[in-house]
């Protein structure tokens, strides 16, 4: 079970707003290299790679637990002031439409 944080204060909260902006820019670029690393090694062997699928699924739960705490959704620290979303090891298309 996770532990309850105490509530942040305005102007705590605004300081990671800005921080987590930052990361989710920085996650955009890391994610545009992954799309295209996962492109060319489809077209070069004709499936997709699993880690690197796997790699993926983990960037987008990130990402959605950033948008959540930009966006007053979410009052939980994104990592690595909490624990990094869990990603199955095998990746289906069920997993992919309910990030």
């Amino acid at each position: 079970m996770e532990a309850t944080n105490p509530p942040l204060s305005l102007g705590q909260r605004l300081l990671y707003v800005v921080l987590f902006a930052l990361v989710l820019w920085v996650l955009g670029s890391v994610l545009a290299v992954a799309v295209l690393v996962q492109v060319v090694v489809r077209l070069a062997t004709g499936h997709p790679n699993a880690g690197l699928a796997r790699f993926g699924g983990g960037l987008a739960r990130y990402a959605a637990q950033i948008i959540a705490f930009l966006l007053w959704t979410s009052d939980r620290v994104p990592f690595p002031f909490s624990d990094f979303p869990q990603v199955p090891d095998r990746i289906t298309q069920d997993d992919l439409s309910s990030l």
